[in-house]
């Protein structure tokens, strides 16, 4: 376990340096922009996490980059470990920027006197955090297997794919009423919370183990 922790230490530490001023000055004037334009709620937090989306494949680039894959090859650490660690540091990196999505919204609804509706706010960045590791859980073992530079086309492919996918449904069962159902099934959670939590923790649990699992195979006879 505490090499997995290592693990994810070492990716936070990849990635830092790319935390810079600059990209928080661009996420500040995008939820801004959009605050003031009347956006929903969704839409803000969506952006805030998408950050974390993106920055989810940066260890690998840099890994691939400086030869840190390579130096992690020679050392008797396994890749089991590897693998989790990149796991670990994803999952905790999208907690963080649901976290730091609901303070943006808070401060934002608060300077701008609406209402800030805490339940709804959490219930969103939960289908959020669902939807981004969904979409994770298939670029990893594309990374794992392919390495960034020969990767990173084919891993970005579903997040091109996943909106298209989501405005074709709409646009092929235009007759459902999507808000309403959409209400109904907001209502059925809030009568069944604890089975709806229970049964979303075990889908959530055996697709990141699955792609934890190819990911792990893929590493293993990947050479360097």
């Amino acid at each position: 376990m505490s090499k997995i922790l290592l693990f994810v230490k070492l990716d936070f530490i990849t990635v830092k340096p790319y935390l810079t001023i600059k990209n928080l000055f661009v996420l500040l004037i995008a939820v801004t922009a959009l605050s003031i334009n009347n956006a929903a709620g969704g839409v803000l937090l969506g952006i805030v996490m998408a950050f974390a989306l993106m920055y989810s494949s940066y260890p690998f680039a840099v890994g691939e980059k400086n030869g840190i894959d390579q130096l992690y090859a020679t050392l008797p650490i396994g890749k089991r470990n590897v693998v989790l660690g990149r796991y670990g540091f994803v999952v905790a990196l999208d907690v963080m920027s649901g976290i730091a999505a609901c303070i943006f919204l808070f401060i934002m609804q608060t300077a701008l006197q609406r209402t800030f509706n805490l339940q709804e706010t959490l219930l969103t960045v939960l289908v959020l955090f669902a939807v981004y590791t969904f979409l994770q859980a298939i670029q990893l073992p594309i990374y794992f297997k392919l390495g960034y530079a020969k990767a990173k086309f084919l891993a970005y492919l579903p997040l091109a794919v996943f909106p298209l996918v989501t405005i074709s449904v709409g646009t092929r069962f235009s007759e459902v009423d999507w808000i309403l159902l959409v209400e109904n099934a907001l209502a059925w959670i809030s009568d069944n919370q604890f089975f709806a939590v229970a049964v979303s923790v075990i889908v959530w649990t055996a697709i990141m183990s699955v792609s934890c699992g190819i990911s792990l195979s893929f590493y293993k006879k990947r050479e360097f």
